[in-house]
């Protein structure tokens, strides 16, 4: 055979031969197995510009995880999960690692002490989330905690540098609104919603579009073209776009956080009836949004899990105050409780309004009542002082 002009010969043309399908045979197994040590497209260079065969040995040897062992840490793994979770009380006193829930039951949503990593900036730190189903999850934290890159990484938008994620079930399950969505500008809401139906959920009907437009309030906005969206609305057409393929899980980055008042509202009655049948994990900053929907939170601060488990338990941590209101007068009430030995102040501050520093809450749960009896008042509330957001500063300060 003649190149250029040349004899070429046969056996010449049988070595390159073989050389070429060998580097497309490496360059095809590479696609189809795990890796270690280098991304894969690093392996692919290596196996292309590195002369036959040596370079397709290094990535056999030194790149290529054999079938049938375990993928190597930067790997997610999804399907079914039953998370054992433990409650512990307080925080570890050393490394400040949370503990996970208070009992046994199926969790749909698990990380394995995940980390991320961006150069030097260590945005996830040995993160051990346990999401139970049909729960709504508020994972709060200050801005820069890592909460956007948590949500990402359970999005699969992003790959963690360490540990793993399970999920129980598939991705194409999952209805993810990010912080700040943005759609084509030509687009009309309907025309925006039920493009994401026809991705997500071919088979559910196109008028599934119109109803949850109506659900999330954009009812009078289905034909109108989303350029001239406030960020408000846009907010309101991310969440539509994530509803209308009927996902069982709901990952939710800031979903009110450029509403109104009312906005915030209906957002939130909105995400407290998906809890009923569907689990939604809910990032934000806003505390007093997680304590009106939440049942199980998760503080993450500085890319470490600080808490997780019921909110209730988290306001049990600092619940030493109590706001007892009652009819007046009440001085003789608050004469009553002040000789418990359960009670360390009793104030009245305004007529009929008491704040009670207890010793012990489950004491004064149980004596408040009979002391209410005794004096013939007549109780308007008797609820924790400390909010959400006291707890939330304790335990990050």
């Amino acid at each position: 055979m003649e190149i250029f002009g040349e004899e070429v010969p046969a056996a010449l043309l049988a070595l390159g031969a073989v050389a070429l399908l060998g580097m497309l045979a490496a360059l095809v197994d590479l696609a189809r197995s795990d890796v270690r040590q280098l991304p894969k497209w690093a392996w692919a260079l290596i196996i292309v510009l590195v002369s036959f065969p040596l370079g397709a040995l290094l990535y056999v040897v030194l790149g290529r995880v054999p079938r049938g062992q375990a993928r190597p840490a930067t790997a997610e793994s999804a399907g079914p999960a039953s998370v054992t979770a433990t409650e512990a009380p307080s925080l570890r006193p050393r490394d400040g690692e949370a503990p996970a829930l208070a009992e046994t039951r199926e969790v749909v949503v698990a990380t394995h002490d995940l980390g991320k990593v961006y150069g030097e900036t260590v945005a996830l730190d040995g993160v051990d989330l346990a999401v139970p189903r049909g729960v709504t999850y508020g994972l709060i934290g200050p801005n820069g905690a890592g909460k956007t890159t948590m949500l990402s990484i359970l999005a699969g938008l992003r790959r963690p540098t360490s540990g793993h994620v399970e999920l129980a079930v598939p991705r194409t399950s999952l209805g993810v609104l990010v912080d700040s969505p943005q759609f084509e500008p030509w687009l009309t809401a309907r025309e925006v919603v039920d493009l994401a139906r026809h991705l997500t959920a071919p088979d559910l009907p196109q008028a599934r579009a119109g109803e949850v437009l109506e659900e999330v309030g954009l009812g009078e906005a289905v034909e109108r073209r989303v350029g001239g969206f406030s960020r408000g609305m846009l907010q309101r057409l991310g969440l539509a776009a994530c509803l209308v393929g009927d996902p069982e899980i709901l990952l939710l980055d800031e979903p009110s956080s450029a509403l109104d008042p009312s906005g915030r509202r209906e957002v939130l009655d909105l995400v407290g009836r998906l809890a009923h049948t569907k689990t939604v994990v809910l990032s934000t900053h806003i505390l007093s949004d997680v304590q009106q929907v939440a049942d199980v939170v998760g503080v993450i601060d500085h890319g470490r899990l600080r808490f997780q488990g019921p909110l209730t338990d988290l306001l049990a941590r600092t619940s030493s105050v109590y706001a007892l209101q009652v009819r007046p007068p009440a001085a003789g009430l608050v004469e009553a409780l002040a000789d418990q030995p359960w009670v360390e102040d009793a104030a009245e501050q305004a007529p009929g309004r008491i704040r009670l520093v207890v010793s012990d809450a489950t004491a004064a749960e149980r004596g408040v009542p009979t002391l209410l009896a005794e004096a013939g008042t007549h109780l308007v509330a008797f609820n924790p002082a400390t909010d959400l957001e006291t707890a939330f500063l304790e335990l990050t300060s």
